[in-house]
């Protein structure tokens, strides 16, 4: 409990010394206010940092910090050089130029298919817990259109792994960071763009490779392929906003 206080502590305090390098990477959001973004590494480096300290020699916190801090990379890149019309897997590949998203999501593949292959397993489970990984960092990274959406999602879909398993503690250590940095994303005066919604997401696939078993991780994966080919023709905002109490978990906090 200690570690993961500090952890939001750290993130909470880490927030401000960031935001003037972020000025000139803002984006508009909803309410068509500038917003500096991409402020993921403001949690996802505390995070790491307690990780590190409380790891020992156990395996699964440096396996989880060297993933998010790939997936933070990767989306970095793309919050520093993407374009707005540059939505969705049409988008990036528009005109036939691959795009900074393209190329992200590219790496994520790799990455995520590097980190399953350092769990114990077969080749098949392999390609699911690599697809869990993958998909589920672009699933996140498809929530992030509304303050704190993105973290709220990742904490509700955290909670599963912390009253079922066999204490997480790099999913611990990782959602008090982000609960440190919430308060900032919710009243508007920063965005974690790709580089905190990407590793998220990533991070909730690598506690399912870990953690669950192959029929069910199966099951999620087809999942996530569904519901990342359906947000090329739906609106998940419009979705969340058409039920009342989505849009009330969506608001709570704004």
């Amino acid at each position: 409990m200690v570690w993961n206080l500090a952890a939001a502590a750290l993130a909470y305090l880490v927030v401000p010394l960031l935001l003037p390098l972020y000025k000139k990477q803002a984006s508009r959001n909803y309410r068509g206010e500038s917003v500096p973004a991409g402020l993921g590494y403001s949690f996802l480096l505390p995070a790491v940092l307690v990780m590190i300290l409380r790891s020992g020699r156990a395996v699964q916190p440096l396996l989880c910090a060297i993933l998010l801090l790939l997936f933070a990379a990767l989306g970095a890149v793309d919050d520093a050089l993407s374009s707005p019309d540059q939505k969705g897997f049409r988008g990036h590949l528009r005109g036939g130029v691959l795009s900074s998203g393209a190329l992200k999501a590219l790496g994520g593949a790799v990455s995520a298919l590097v980190a399953a292959s350092l769990l114990e397993s077969g080749w098949l489970e392999l390609l699911v817990n690599g697809g869990l990984m993958a998909l589920g960092a672009n699933f996140l990274n498809l929530l992030d259109l509304r303050p704190g959406r993105a973290a709220k999602a990742f904490l509700l879909l955290s909670l599963p792994f912390h009253f079922f398993t066999p204490r997480p503690v790099p999913l611990q250590v990782l959602c008090g960071a982000v609960l440190g940095y919430l308060p900032w994303d919710l009243s508007r005066k920063a965005m974690m763009g790709d580089t905190g919604a990407n590793p998220l997401g990533a991070a909730l696939g690598l506690m399912a490779a870990w953690y669950l078993p192959l029929a069910v991780k199966a099951v999620l994966l087809a999942a996530l392929a569904a519901l990342n080919l359906l947000s090329e023709r739906i609106s998940f905002s419009r979705v969340i906003e058409g039920s009342r109490f989505l849009d009330f978990l969506d608001r709570l906090g704004r």
